[in-house]
């Protein structure tokens, strides 16, 4: 049975994982992202492949960006663009001697939903994927969209604002995790970098005596009724919600499906779908609106199944 050697490299953290040919994992351990130099890069990737290349046939790669996954050229990278940009990871990683796949972490996770998760069976996709900002990917006739450049499903570029297009007014910006933090942070008064927040590397402009709190901690306080993070909260169902909206009415899809780690929270899905309901008012078209909205079933490990299941694409001419 054919075994791969998964690796899932996002802003914080590179995960990694065996994963067989069936999608089962084992092995699974993370490192600190290694941001500083396209050789530091290299060397995560050489010193996971040396320690298991005796146990894999091959690579497989999942990381953020706009990613032609055909000829490997990492048109951006995410966090790794100022050491990736514009490289070809093939050529980077040549001299390994194994086969390498390489995927946009967003197109990864519809890709392993509809091999193995919420998807199976659903020609007609999308998933939006809730990080520090917005990813995702699209499925249409039972196939990966990606896109004339590669570009599809960055959903967190969508602007937000009519007649205003600076980086800062993207739906990332209010639908992101990091838009949730920082807002709750600033409504409550408290100092942004006393939060979980992707991209913010030095605290030291905090108190360090205070408390850093997390997605956890917020969703806590909403549970518990506090009336500022509630308020912050609704505004950001709204962005989402916007995001929902325009892909139903663009793509009319089977389904849509929720992902990244806060899809885990109980109460999301159902807070989404509430939101979505008010949707109704805006058209009149009997049934248009329908839509069945889920939660990715493999969440932490979905970038790496679908890393794998790019590979099997590939070269085992695998069909979604």
């Amino acid at each position: 049975m054919k075994k791969l050697l998964a690796l899932d490299f996002g802003g914080t953290f590179v995960k990694h994982s065996l994963v067989d040919q069936n999608g089962v994992l084992t092995e699974r351990a993370e490192y600190a992202a290694p941001l500083e130099s396209a050789e530091a890069f290299v060397n995560t990737v050489k010193m996971l492949y040396e320690k298991y290349q005796r146990e894999v046939d091959g690579i497989a790669l999942s990381m953020p960006g706009i990613i032609d996954s055909d000829k490997g050229i990492l048109h951006t990278a995410g966090a790794y663009t100022p050491v990736l940009g514009g490289k070809n990871i093939f050529q980077l990683l040549g001299d390994f001697g194994t086969r390498i796949s390489v995927e946009n972490d967003g197109k990864a996770s519809i890709l392993a939903e509809a091999w193995k998760g919420a998807l199976q069976g659903v020609s007609s996709a999308a998933a939006i994927i809730i990080g520090s900002g917005l990813g995702g990917g699209i499925m249409m006739n039972g196939m990966l969209y990606k896109g004339v450049h590669f570009s599809s499903a960055e959903f967190g570029c969508m602007p937000s604002e009519i007649g205003t297009y600076t980086p800062t007014s993207s739906i990332a910006h209010k639908a992101g995790m990091s838009a949730l933090l920082k807002n709750v942070a600033l409504a409550k008064g408290m100092h942004p970098q006393q939060f979980e927040i992707a991209g913010i590397r030095s605290r030291d402009k905090a108190d360090p005596t205070l408390p850093i709190y997390s997605g956890q901690d917020v969703f806590r306080w909403i549970d518990e009724g506090d009336p500022i993070t509630c308020q912050v909260y609704e505004k950001w169902l709204a962005a989402l919600v916007y995001v929902i909206y325009s892909l139903k009415l663009v793509l009319d899809p089977e389904k849509i499906v929720i992902g990244g780690g806060v899809s885990r929270n109980n109460r999301l899905l159902d807070d989404l779908k509430r939101e979505y309901e008010k949707t109704r008012n805006m058209i009149i078209t009997p049934g248009l609106l329908e839509l069945e909205l889920v939660t990715c079933q493999l969440t932490a490990d979905a970038n790496m199944i679908g890393a794998v299941y790019n590979w099997l694409l590939h070269f085992d001419k695998q069909e979604i």
